[in-house]
């Protein structure tokens, strides 16, 4: 309400304006480094005809802040908010809201001459008019155009975004407000406002350096909101732990804030010596891949990396079911902690040329609400070139524009691009297969292979300048059958470990099963699928027949898993497998004859 209760008679004269707007409240803090924003729009108010003015900012970047600014310098005009909740509230149709705007501004023109005093209407959220009544646009036209002579000045606001999507399309609308644009204020102004918030409210940092770290963490970790309001809002929090519980106003207490409000662990930090350790856990006879890995994870940790662009970037080379993926799960739990900051891409979905905007929608989306993250990229040389060329920037400079022009930040996110190009390298590659062990001599003379073969492709949806960005390639050998075994077994202790615990049953595999899943009926070529054919082979003939066993037999408590028929890898006299997964009571025996066979073969799986 503009007026108090016993004002009766400016009540009755001037409802609208009783009911529409409010004094604008003073400045809750020191407005610092606004000074030539806030005589851009005090001189376009003293123009005599378009005096009119329309400020652009993302939200938190102070446009509230500046006109309360204004309203303490220009002392000779009376400043109201208009409020637009109340004024859309209840419209019956959209004339309705042009018939009150009209009123309004009736209204204050007469209260204008009645008082000999010049009013300024602040209309934040100022597209909300536009969005929903085009009759309302219709009438502000000429009341702006006319707002000069009858002595009121508005200063409307609203962000980038809704600008170019409802106003710019309204040329006319435009050219009756001049566009004043207010960038983020830089570290130097952040830290200034956070030092006059500490000092009103009678605070002090434990180190002055507590400023620059807000600053810094805000922008990194919350990239999406604007300065200086996300600073401000965590330095605010900041100071109701400290009231509340004592403690001291530290890089600490921020971290726990940042946890708090964003959900990001600040604090986390990787033990760069375990990296590799922890790779190799999961990831069987890649020592190349996990040695380059760990390489270029040590500079991201000591924080030597470029600050201008992603953290790192990798292409990760190599033939399906080697542990591209498997290796992008397996650093989003060591960097982050938890795997849910792996954001994947199928490349395969953006094959078409038409799908970049798609594609950069997505991409941008994602990213702004998880900022920190591996982006997976899987299969790249499955999307058009149009979706490649578009990472040149995201690699380059570390950002990307949005559907909305508004920037996204890729400087907090580790980029994995995976491809099955150039396979037929690893044919030379798979001569140091077998061994499982990194030759580092040999590194530098692949990776000019690689990048070779890659480049040479016949559709080639490499261009140099793509790879002449990525920071590392990461070839992943073929697996041997040593290491097939020893992913088999990992998955089968998964696949106890689980049987255990959800139904307290004790899971016997016979070792026959190894010999079946890895060598009969298997392609063993390097490009044929790897790990993946044999886990989905698992998956597909064993866990289904053991889930179906379980599930009729709830009382047993001990279940046996092995082969029945004959294997072709025991007879050679066979075109295909007779070979089955059976489940039961017991152990299938095998005949002494397959038994030996069965043994010469797994003895030589063993050495």
């Amino acid at each position: 309400m503009l007026f108090d209760d016993k004002d009766t008679d400016l009540i009755e004269a001037y409802p609208y304006m009783n009911k529409y707007t409010n004094h604008l409240k003073p400045m809750t803090r020191q407005l610092v480094g606004r000074e030539h924003e806030m005589e851009q729009v005090m001189a376009a108010m003293l123009k005599p005809e378009y005096c009119n003015v329309l400020l652009l900012a993302e939200a938190g970047a102070g446009k509230t802040a500046l006109v309360q600014g204004i309203m303490v310098k220009d002392t000779g005009r009376t400043y109201l908010e208009v409020d637009l909740s109340k004024m859309i509230a209840n419209l019956k149709n959209e004339n309705e809201m042009a018939d009150r705007l009209k009123t309004l501004f009736d209204e204050v023109s007469r209260y204008r001459v009645n008082m000999n005093r010049e009013i300024v209407l602040f209309i934040d959220e100022f597209h909300q008019i536009v969005q929903l009544s085009p009759a309302a646009v219709e009438v502000l036209k000429p009341l702006l155009a006319d707002s000069g002579t009858r002595g009121i000045r508005v200063i409307a606001a609203t962000t980038h975004v809704e600008y170019q999507q409802y106003i710019a399309p309204n040329l006319p609308l435009v050219e009756r407000l001049q566009r004043i644009k207010l960038v983020q204020p830089g570290e130097d102004v952040v830290v200034s406002i956070l030092k006059n918030m500490c000092e009103r409210y009678g605070v002090e940092p434990h180190k002055e350096s507590l400023y620059h770290s807000i600053y810094e963490y805000t922008n990194r970790y919350i990239p999406a909101n604007s300065q200086p309001r996300k600073s401000i809002l965590i330095l605010d929090s900041m100071i109701g732990w400290y009231r509340l519980t004592g403690r001291r106003l530290d890089s600490k207490l921020l971290a726990d804030v940042i946890y708090e409000t964003e959900g990001i662990n600040v604090a986390f930090r990787v033990d760069a010596t375990t990296i590799k350790k922890e790779l190799d856990k999961k990831v069987l006879a890649q020592e190349v891949a996990t040695s380059m890995i760990e390489q270029r994870l040590q500079i991201c940790v000591a924080g030597l990396n470029n600050p201008n662009r992603p953290m790192s970037s990798f292409l990760f080379t190599g033939s399906t079911g080697t542990g591209k993926t498997e290796t992008t799960k397996q650093l989003a739990q060591i960097l982050y902690d938890d795997d849910r900051n792996l954001i994947r891409f199928d490349m395969t979905e953006y094959a078409q040329d038409d799908s970049i905007a798609r594609f950069r929608t997505e991409l941008t989306r994602k990213v702004s609400i998880l900022p920190y993250c591996i982006i997976l990229l899987d299969e790249i040389e499955k999307a058009a070139p149009s979706v490649t060329r578009l990472l040149l920037q995201v690699l380059d400079d570390g950002r990307l524009l949005d559907e909305n022009e508004r920037e996204v930040t890729f400087k907090n996110a580790y980029i994995i691009i995976t491809t099955n190009a150039g396979n037929e390298i690893y044919k030379v590659i798979s001569a140091y297969g077998e061994s499982d062990k990194a030759d580092f001599r040999m590194m530098e003379k692949y990776d000019k292979l690689i990048r070779e073969s890659i480049k040479s492709q016949s559709g080639n949806k490499f261009p140099p300048e793509l790879l002449g960005r990525i920071d590392c390639i990461v070839p992943f050998q073929p697996l041997s059958k040593r290491t097939m075994m020893g992913i088999v077994n990992m998955k089968l202790q998964s696949l106890k470990d689980r049987v255990k615990q959800r139904h307290n049953v004790n899971l016997h595999v016979h070792k026959n099963i190894f010999l079946y899943l890895i060598y009969d009926k298997l392609d063993t070529d390097s490009d044929s699928g790897g790990a993946r054919i044999v886990v989905s082979k698992l998956e597909r003939e064993l866990i289904v027949p053991l889930s179906r066993y379980i599930n009729e037999h709830k009382t047993q408590k001990d279940v046996y898993v092995s082969i029945a028929g004959k294997m072709a890898v025991l007879d050679k006299t066979q075109l295909e497998t007779q070979a089955y997964v059976v489940v039961g009571e017991k152990f299938v025996e095998l005949d002494d004859e397959t038994q030996n066979t069965f043994n010469q073969i797994a003895k030589t799986m063993n050495q």
